[in-house]
C-alpha cells in the first residue's frame, strides 16, 4: 500500500497535476487515494528525499518548488553516470544488447520526432539504465531512478523550451555510435547531449521565467 502510493504522489507531482507549493494534508490525501495517513506519511517522507516535498515538521508539508540549480545538477550527475557506464559496458555488448538498444533508441527518436517529452524523458531514462545492467553496476541504476522524477518533473513544465532539432541531431549522433559499439564516440555524443543541448533547455526555462516574473511597466 505504501508504494501504492508513493507511485501515486510522485506520479501526481511529476506530471504537475500536484503543483509546485502546493499544501499537502496527510488526512486530505489518505480520503483521496483511500487509505490511511500511515502510508501517506511514509510516501511523503520518501519524496521529500527525492526533492519533490518540502517538510517542516508541525508547520508544514508542501509540493517543492522546482529549483533549477537542482535541476542541472541532477542533469549533470545523470550524464556523468550513464557516461562513465559507457567505458565499461561498450566492450561487454553482444549483438543482442546492440539490437534492444537500437530498439530503446528508436522509441528515443519516435519520441523527439513527436516533440513528446514526456516519451523523450523516460527513453533516455530506459537506455542509460540498460547501459548500467549491461556493465552489471546496479549503483549506477538506482542513481538514474532516484534522479529521473526530478528531471522528468521539469522536463514536462518545459515543453516549450525543448529544441528538437537539436535533441534530434544529438540522438542521431548517439545511435551511431552506439551501434558501431565506438565508446569514444558513444561519450562524446552524450556529452554533447549533457553539457550543451539539455542545459540549453534549462537556461531557456529560466530566461522565461525571468520574463514571467517581471511585473508590466506602469502606463
Amino acid at each position: 500500500m505504501s508504494d501504492d502510493v508513493y507511485d501515486r504522489l510522485r506520479e501526481a507531482i511529476v506530471t504537475g497535476e500536484l503543483r509546485p507549493g502546493e499544501r499537502l494534508r496527510d488526512h486530505e490525501l489518505a480520503d483521496a487515494l483511500g487509505t490511511s495517513k500511515t502510508p501517506v506519511r511514509h510516501a511523503l517522507d520518501r519524496l521529500a528525499e527525492l526533492g519533490l516535498v518540502d517538510m517542516q515538521r508541525n508547520r508544514f508539508t508542501r509540493v517543492a518548488p522546482i529549483d533549477l540549480d537542482d535541476v542541472r545538477d541532477a542533469i549533470a550527475l545523470f550524464g556523468d553516470v550513464w557516461i562513465g557506464s559507457v567505458r565499461y559496458a561498450t566492450p561487454l555488448m553482444g549483438d543482442d544488447d546492440v539490437t534492444y538498444l537500437s530498439e530503446l533508441l528508436e522509441d528515443m527518436t519516435s519520441a523527439v520526432d513527436a516533440s513528446d517529452v514526456a516519451a523523450f524523458s523516460a527513453a533516455l531514462r530506459t537506455i542509460a539504465v540498460a547501459y548500467a545492467r549491461i556493465e552489471g553496476n546496479a549503483t549506477r541504476s538506482n542513481v538514474i531512478e532516484f534522479l529521473g522524477p526530478q528531471i522528468r518533473r521539469f522536463s514536462a513544465q518545459a515543453r516549450g523550451d525543448f529544441d528538437f532539432a537539436a535533441l534530434r541531431s544529438a540522438t542521431a549522433g548517439i545511435g551511431l555510435a552506439m551501434t558501431q559499439r565506438d565508446a569514444v564516440g558513444t561519450r562524446a555524443a552524450l556529452i554533447t547531449l549533457f553539457d550543451t543541448v539539455l542545459p540549453a533547455v534549462i537556461d531557456r526555462a529560466e530566461e522565461r521565467s525571468r520574463h514571467v516574473d517581471v511585473p508590466p511597466a506602469d502606463v
